[in-house]
């Protein structure tokens, strides 16, 4: 594999180098990465298919793009490669349950993957391109988010790219059409400013992830046309550092380092989560015993919208006490996934009244590396305490595949036939054997299933172990 060092042309360097990408150069664990996150994108979108933000989109994808050969997952309905990877990435979003990157601070998975196998569905591809499709548009969208100057907390502002480079390499696309395709999806994607600084941060538009994806893909239908881009785009440094975008390019691969989710909360709460809930089973703590809960963390979720009794599903995403009111109230199985049938739950919400969020200044600098959290519960018996820097599914706390596993079966639990989930996974892990075709079927409509609006007894514990 050819080693790129830092300097200009960064669309054409990253251009280069993910179409040189050859399945044969990539490391084993490398390859079993990709599919983690391939399972992990699917199980986060068979709930997310069902709340309304996503419903909504899948809406007016279906209105708006032609039929196709791809498919929206879990039905019977085909469009335009756009038009699904659109859908789909909707809904592996909307419950913010999906994988997520420090270095770029969002979410590849849910464009990406989406992205790759809307792509794959128009042409009979190997699952090896699938799987390097998929490692290639991680890195090069990571690292665009990593070069973005304005550091907010928006995934939309680079995940297209992942989609764009994702696409491209299945549409067999060369190093001059993908240097445009990057360089129109930096011009025509989403900008927007940092997710925290918006008051209403409950609504369905969240990071902006489906709508990226749709100007990623766009982007390569234009490439294709020949419509050209600014091939400078990723230069311009009042926008991106061109020197991080390219740092170690060719030296290993940073979809190595994603993190999954066990919570469908933004990734900041999950350590107070964890600690709330050892805290409650090492000291026997009932949620009536619950007098005060104080969160000591970082700048990042100390700024989030922290309300005790949110209006909205999304918001309930990006709240501390909200969440740790319904980890106390409900238990850990309640956040997944977080539903909007708990919203406005009294004993949930007198618990999260109860919490009160602390910036402390001397957390910050532990962010983005880590996203810890101190964790106070004060009783009658007195206040118990704990510490989390790592939790659950960081990729130096990484789960195995069978934990990621039982992820999916939790939150597939009265959505789907089990047969078919252990089809999906079983096509996914055969990927390098053969082609695509057995997942794509896979992810076909099956039996319906009646809908439910709390799920059985499937949950993790801490540990990943269904039960």
């Amino acid at each position: 594999m050819t080693q790129i060092h830092a300097g200009a042309d960064v669309a054409k360097k990253l251009a280069d180098w993910c179409l040189d990408l050859r399945a044969e150069e990539i490391p084993d664990d490398v390859l079993a990465k990709a599919e983690d996150c391939i399972i992990d994108a699917i199980a986060s979108a068979v709930p997310g298919q069902d709340v309304d933000g996503a419903r909504r989109i899948h809406a007016v994808a279906n209105t708006t793009y032609s039929q196709g050969d791809a498919a929206i997952w879990f039905t019977d309905k085909r469009l335009h490669p756009t038009g699904a990877a659109f859908a789909n990435a909707a809904s592996a979003s909307i419950l913010d349950i999906d994988d997520g990157h420090r270095m770029a601070l969002g979410h590849p998975g849910a464009a990406v993957v989406p992205a790759a196998l809307a792509a794959a569905s128009d042409t009979m591809v190997s699952g090896d391109d699938l799987l390097v499709a998929v490692i290639a548009g991680y890195e090069a969208c990571i690292r665009i988010g990593r070069a973005e100057k304005r550091k907010a907390y928006h995934t939309g502002n680079w995940s297209g790219f992942g989609a764009c480079v994702a696409r491209a390499r299945l549409a067999g696309l060369n190093a001059e059409q993908l240097t445009h395709a990057l360089a129109i999806t930096a011009y025509h994607g989403p900008r927007v400013a940092d997710l925290t600084l918006s008051a209403d941060m409950g609504s369905n538009v969240k990071e902006s992830i489906p709508w990226s994806v749709v100007a990623g893909m766009t982007a390569v239908d234009l490439a294709l046309e020949g419509f050209t881009g600014s091939r400078d785009a990723l230069d311009i440094e009042e926008r991106f550092d061109p020197a991080a975008a390219l740092e170690g390019l060719g030296q290993g691969f940073l979809i190595t380092r994603t993190y999954f989710k066990r919570y469908s909360a933004c990734r900041w709460i999950h350590s107070p989560i964890e600690a709330l809930l050892a805290l409650m089973e090492e000291h026997n703590i009932a949620p009536g015993d619950v007098e005060e809960v104080r969160v000591d963390t970082f700048h990042q979720a100390a700024s989030l919208n922290n309300y005790a009794d949110p209006h909205s599903l999304e918001s309930a995403q990006y709240s501390i006490p909200y969440c740790l009111g319904l980890a106390a109230a409900l238990g850990e199985s309640a956040l997944m996934p977080v539903s909007a049938a708990n919203l406005h739950n009294a004993e949930v919400v007198a618990l999260a009244s109860k919490v009160k969020v602390v910036h402390v200044k001397e957390m910050d600098s532990a962010f983005p590396a880590n996203v810890p959290a101190h964790v106070f519960i004060r009783t009658d018996r007195g206040t118990f305490d704990t510490h989390i820097l790592l939790p659950w599914g960081e990729p130096d706390r990484a789960p195995a595949r069978g934990e990621l596993v039982a992820k999916f079966h939790a939150l597939a639990e009265g959505r789907l036939q089990a047969l078919q989930l252990d089809e999906i996974v079983a096509a996914t892990e055969g990927l390098r054997r053969g082609t695509v075709a057995p997942l794509l079927s896979a992810l076909q409509a099956s039996a319906p299933i009646a809908a439910v609006t709390q799920k059985g007894d499937a949950q993790l514990t801490l540990s990943g172990e269904a039960r």
